[in-house]
């Protein structure tokens, strides 16, 4: 429990000092990056006047150059207090949201439990993430962070293949102990056939593409807005209690994007669409500023209410 009243009174103690030097900071290296991206544009200009058109030698790659590598030393610049603000102040406003949550600005959850959770049937065939934060809500253990996967296609063959890729998650995933151990696995996905197609919607979604059974539940309102798939149906419907669905719902209705959930061994994985990055500052306004400080708590508060909005906390079960 924090020992701050509100939030406002543990920003003005304890980040706003840290705030503002980082504040200088900012100020500082952005006059640098100006002066490195005057730099760099006089250079392309002027490699575009003198170098001829009417050689053998190809134009476009010096300028190529030289503008990657301004660009290059813009991002150094700005990468030192891009850091010292998550470090100092990130980490401290998960303390205040939770004195459990640890912070690591760059670690992320790794792929190998993106991929065990079974949530999406495409290949992870790139992922990279950051902004990974582990500990215990009450009795639940937590952990989440941003991730970015994504599936490789194949275009064309021989030498006229190409590689694109398709992004599968950009956004949140979260890993929670559901406090029992399920036999089997059963997973929730937006329903975005039956809104789009309707009747003929609800056939599409009896394909399961390898999930197991298309599981059939009682509350309307949740089938609109999900459709279940497990190897089960009566241990799908024992984990997809009324409540939990009414619950689940109205996480949804809070994040207002599209949400997927997996029940799988004695976790619930929770993963998020979202493409905003939540805990980054912003390079060209001002750093103490505290309606933005507010706004991160908000999303990290958010986050971590997924064990009451779930109910995590309440042992009906346990692991068997």
């Amino acid at each position: 429990m924090s020992r701050y009243n509100n939030f406002r009174e543990f920003y003005e103690k304890e980040l706003r000092p840290d705030l503002e030097s980082i504040d200088l900071r900012r100020r500082e290296t952005n006059k640098k990056a100006l002066t490195a991206l005057l730099i760099t544009a006089v250079a392309v200009l002027t490699e575009l006047v003198l170098i001829p058109g009417d050689t053998n030698f190809p134009k476009p790659v010096p300028v190529i150059i030289t503008a990657f590598a301004g660009l290059v030393a813009i991002g150094i610049v700005s990468e030192s207090y891009r850091k010292e603000y998550k470090e100092k102040i990130i980490a401290r406003i998960a303390g205040y949201a939770d004195e459990g949550l640890v912070y690591s600005p760059e670690g992320f959850i790794p792929m190998e439990k993106f991929i065990r959770s079974r949530i999406f049937n495409l290949s992870c065939d790139k992922y990279s993430g950051e902004d990974h934060f582990r500990g215990r809500i009450g009795k639940t253990d937590i952990e989440f962070s941003e991730v970015t996967a994504k599936h490789r296609n194949n275009n064309g063959t021989g030498k006229n293949r190409s590689d694109d890729y398709t992004i599968i998650l950009k956004g949140l995933f979260i890993i929670v102990d559901f406090n029992k151990h399920f036999k089997t696995h059963t997973v929730v996905l937006p329903d975005t056939a039956e809104k789009l197609f309707g009747k003929f919607g609800q056939t599409l979604q009896s394909a399961s593409f390898g999930r197991g059974e298309l599981i059939r539940l009682e509350d309307p309102r949740f089938e609109k807005e999900f459709c279940v798939y497990g190897e089960d149906q009566v241990e799908a419907r024992y984990i997809l209690t009324p409540s939990l669905m009414e619950r689940i719902l109205a996480y949804r209705k809070k994040w207002n994007t599209r949400v997927y959930l997996s029940f799988l061994d004695s976790k619930v994985y929770i993963a998020i669409s979202m493409y905003k990055d939540l805990f980054e500052m912003r390079p060209f306004k001002p750093v103490a500023d505290y309606a933005f400080l507010e706004e991160s708590l908000h999303f990290l508060t958010l986050i971590t209410e997924v064990v009451e909005d779930l109910s995590l906390n309440t042992r009906i079960w346990t692991k068997g």
